[in-house]
């Protein structure tokens, strides 16, 4: 009679140590903002495509942002979709101290960060919510580069789930960090990264031209 009580506090120590990450997935589940995805294209333009998702509900909200990391430059032709209703919305770059201003979010960003904006049709209501796609185009010289003849893009990854396609003819020579790779419907090499972890990952990727 002794073992199936051993198993049965395993099997409920298990379970206990699972709730704060079952929690912690639910929780991005509901908000739908685990995944980003990105396009690496030709290594000369230093450049690569994001689209990420994600909802807002604060009340009196009128206005939605996506933050350029530093060391990136985002071209001025992001595009800013609202999903319920297809309507792109007015996207424009704005600063950081113009989104401090918003008081909008916890967090204060520096007065010269680039922030691109969506303007919503209206100001959010009590209860209301709206849902977002993001499509930037980034330009990385020092992450995104060409050396001895491959390419090199070295990023850090904070999403749950993160995809990465390389551009069109070119293969995968190394990856630092665990992926799922598979060919997405153009044929191109796709990188699945999952992180489970607190922190970022910190991904380096090779490549060369079939």
């Amino acid at each position: 009679m002794t073992k199936p009580r051993v198993s049965v506090r395993v099997g409920l120590a298990f379970a206990l140590l699972l709730i704060p990450a079952l929690a912690l997935a639910q929780t991005h589940r509901a908000a739908q903002d685990r995944e980003i995805r990105y396009w690496l294209l030709d290594p000369s333009t230093h450049q690569f495509r994001i689209s990420h998702d994600f909802t807002v509900d604060r009340p009196g909200q009128a206005s939605v942002h996506s933050f350029v990391r530093a060391g990136s430059e985002v071209k001025p032709d992001s595009k800013i979709t609202l999903l319920d209703t297809g309507e792109p919305l007015h996207t424009h770059l704005v600063t950081g101290k113009d989104v401090n201003t918003l008081g909008y979010y916890r967090e204060k960003y520096p007065d010269d960060e680039v922030v691109v904006q969506g303007d919503l049709p209206a100001p959010l209501e009590k209860g209301q919510s709206v849902r977002v796609r993001v499509e930037e185009t980034y330009t990385d010289p020092v992450g995104y580069i060409t050396k001895d003849n491959e390419l090199v893009w070295t990023r850090t990854l904070g999403r749950p789930l993160n995809f990465v396609s390389l551009p069109e003819g070119w293969m995968l020579t190394s990856v630092n960090t665990p992926a799922v790779i598979t060919l997405d419907a153009q044929g191109r090499v796709t990188m699945r990264f999952t992180n489970i972890q607190p922190g970022d990952l910190n991904v380096t990727i090779r490549a060369k031209r079939r």
